[in-house]
């Protein structure tokens, strides 16, 4: 598969994200596709720290929720089978709540990731890996 392809899209949040905060992102996983993430990050710095790492992977047919802080991964979480397909449109829906994140995946709520650090320190959804990305939009 040819690096050509990878999707590396940011978007910047400026105010943090609140209770009540919607990340809706659309896109289509291409017919190759073996992984992607949306990263919530603290910082534009290198290996900045990550309130979530939502990280879909059709190679091994899971979805990987963490968090990075201080350099270091935490503990893996995984949502139930995986919600997306290799050629398929895709709609996530990343809403802040005041326990954590909420995921939703098509019409179906998918895992509710508790946050372990403040939602109010991201500074920037990431959005990269095997993706064609359609649209990244925050309210």
């Amino acid at each position: 598969m040819s690096g050509s392809s990878a999707t590396h899209h940011k978007t910047p949040l400026l105010q943090g994200l609140r209770p009540g905060t919607v990340m809706r992102i659309r896109g289509v996983v291409p017919e190759q596709a073996g992984r992607f993430h949306v990263n919530l990050l603290c910082s534009e710095e290198q290996g900045a720290d990550a309130a979530l790492h939502f990280n879909p992977r059709l190679d091994t047919s899971e979805v990987v929720f963490n968090t990075k802080q201080q350099g270091k991964w935490g503990r893996e979480e995984r949502g139930s089978g995986i919600p997306f397909q290799r050629g398929q449109p895709f709609e996530v829906l990343l809403i802040t709540t005041d326990e954590g994140f909420k995921a939703v995946v098509g019409d179906e709520e998918y895992l509710h990731f508790n946050h372990r650090m403040p939602p109010a320190s991201v500074r920037l959804v990431e959005v990269g890996g095997d993706v064609q990305l359609h649209s990244v939009n925050v309210f």
